[in-house]
């Protein structure tokens, strides 16, 4: 597994070319099920895709009688799709409920994806959003090239993926709000010093968007290339409904995104407002 190709000139730079089979919805069989935290669940899913997802991508996912809702894929293993899925509400807590076997919709993948080039990285992550961050360092540690990965969390239990992330050859940095494992405080509180710490080519980030708009800016204050993984409310998921847009630009997360350079992100009200279920525009 090599760095993906560039299949579109840039995060957040073109709208994404679809199929019609793009947007059908498939069945597939949970392979198993893994508990990450007391509030995450990962799903291994049987891959019933026209093409594997790149790092960054989404996949729309359904269970009957529930909403259906963007999940970022978090790795693809042995054929098999992974998504870690944060128990947050009525749809995700249906997905917690079901067991190896049980069926699950997805169309895609969708979106956007991670351009990954240089010798040096450093993937910021917060709480659930390291998902697309660890399937980037997939990716990364096959090229052979340095990654750092800063992982923040509320409290120890809430840490994703840290032992993958060592298997992988990452210099696994944490930060917790407590204080109970590695460094206490925010993932922005370290930031200035790990950026201090070695020349990095490129920042990937995922995670709260005020956490990472504060990466983006310092990331670009510095003069290294930044990209954003974000996470908006989508209905459809291929740019018709509009909900998840980034005003003034007009830009959809779900086809000009979720993967943007920061540069775009700061032409945005990225960070600062965003669409609530209803399209109203409200404070982050």
């Amino acid at each position: 597994m090599g760095l993906p190709e560039k299949h579109d000139p840039g995060p957040g730079k073109a709208r994404v070319a679809f199929s019609y089979g793009d947007f059908e919805f498939v069945g597939t069989k949970i392979k198993k099920s893994v508990n990450e935290s007391p509030t995450v669940k990962s799903f291994y899913l049987e891959n019933p895709l026209r093409k594997d997802p790149l790092p960054g991508q989404f996949v729309m996912v359904w269970v009957p009688g529930g909403e259906e809702i963007p999940m970022s894929i978090s790795g693809v293993e042995d054929g098999a799709l992974r998504i870690s899925v944060a128990n947050r509400g009525e749809t995700t807590a249906r997905l917690h409920a079901l067991e190896k076997g049980e069926i699950v919709m997805i169309r895609g993948p969708f979106g956007t994806h991670f351009h990954l080039s240089g010798s040096s990285y450093l993937l910021v992550g917060g709480g659930y959003g390291v998902a697309p961050l660890i399937y980037a360092a997939s990716f990364i540690s096959k090229s052979g090239a340095e990654c750092t990965y800063l992982a923040g969390a509320k409290t120890a239990s809430e840490l994703l993926f840290l032992e993958e992330a060592r298997r992988l050859g990452m210099d696994v940095r944490i930060i917790t709000e407590d204080g109970s494992a590695g460094r206490k405080g925010m993932v922005t509180d370290v930031l200035d010093e790990v950026l201090e710490e070695k020349r990095f080519e490129l920042v990937l980030t995922c995670g709260p968007e005020r956490m990472m708009y504060e990466v983006v800016r310092k990331a670009l204050g510095k003069g290294i290339r930044v990209q954003a993984s974000l996470e908006r409310y989508m209905k459809c998921g291929f740019g018709i409904c509009g909900s998840c847009v980034l005003d003034p630009t007009g830009l959809r997360v779900c086809t000009d995104g979720p993967v943007f350079d920061g540069e775009v992100l700061l032409s945005t009200d990225f960070g600062r407002k965003k669409r609530d279920a209803s399209g109203s525009v409200v404070e982050i």
